[in-house]
């Protein structure tokens, strides 16, 4: 063998030693790359920073938090699972419902557990300080003010909450068509998940899941948290609307039943 072959043969197993430590080394990467990938397709690319926000609806006790001689009221019980009763007399201030915490729970984790970074979580009071964000907004907008704010939208060609007389329900905007939850024989929660573009901010989306009642809100919200990719590779940049079915106390037991998307180059179908 001649030096020239000699040589030749170092090079080859030169260049295929650092082709495989590289492919070794980054082949890990590669299915981590794609999902962050389709998160910021999905979500934005603000979901990679702090103009990413999941926001919660608070509300307000409106009972009295005093007595006439000045004594605090009390107004909360926890019950303990040793069967021991306390009185509490706060919290004075905003109260979140615990279906806002299961869905911020679900959200949190899948989305946190790809983009390696703690997420904002709002109150619908200070997200509006700032509305140049991507938001996932939890709860419908009768106890959400951002989730009236997006549904309010003109992007929002999909659904609403109408209430007649004292029947509350889901209504398509463009046929009318009525999705009623709690109806016999079955009772089960019925919910929206929409996605529109932020048109003030077009950088940005607006989510939405909102059920008549809460386990609507949280069902959505875990269908959301998990199915986001098959979304994205169904709607890609569309905006879009999914009415969701969910069985009472069963997050998991959530199914999609309808849905509705809008491009800038077809109508809503």
């Amino acid at each position: 063998m001649t030096w020239c072959e000699i040589w030749w043969n170092l090079a080859i197993n030169l260049v295929a030693g650092v082709i495989i430590f590289l492919a070794g080394f980054f082949w890990p990467r590669i299915p981590k790359s794609i999902k962050m990938y389709r998160l910021k397709k999905f979500f934005g690319n603000s979901v990679l920073t702090e103009r990413f926000a999941i926001v919660y609806g608070t509300l307000q006790d409106p009972r009295p938090r005093f007595d006439p001689a000045g004594k605090p009221l009390v107004r909360f019980r926890k019950e303990f699972k040793d069967g021991k009763i306390a009185d509490i007399v706060g919290p004075f201030e905003n109260i979140v419902g615990e279906c806002e915490i299961r869905a911020t729970g679900y959200l949190a984790q899948n989305i946190g557990k790809v983009r390696e970074q703690t997420i904002s979580i709002l109150s619908d009071i200070k997200a509006y300080d700032d509305i140049n964000s991507s938001f996932i907004a939890i709860g419908s907008p009768s106890s959400n003010d951002i989730s009236g704010f997006i549904m309010r939208e003109i992007a929002n060609q999909f659904y609403n909450f109408t209430q007649v007389g004292n029947q509350v329900f889901i209504e398509a905007i463009m046929d009318k068509k009525r999705y009623l939850g709690f109806q016999p024989p079955a009772y089960k929660d019925c919910a929206v998940l929409m996605r529109i573009r932020n048109d003030r901010f077009p950088e940005h989306f607006l989510f939405v899941c909102a059920g008549l009642g809460e386990w609507g809100s949280s069902g959505a919200s875990w269908f959301l948290a998990t199915h986001w990719e098959n979304l994205y590779k169904e709607f890609k940049n569309d905006n879009f609307a999914l009415i969701l079915e969910i069985d009472v106390r069963s997050d998991t037991s959530t199914k999609r039943i309808a849905s509705l998307r809008k491009s800038s180059a077809e109508r809503v179908r």
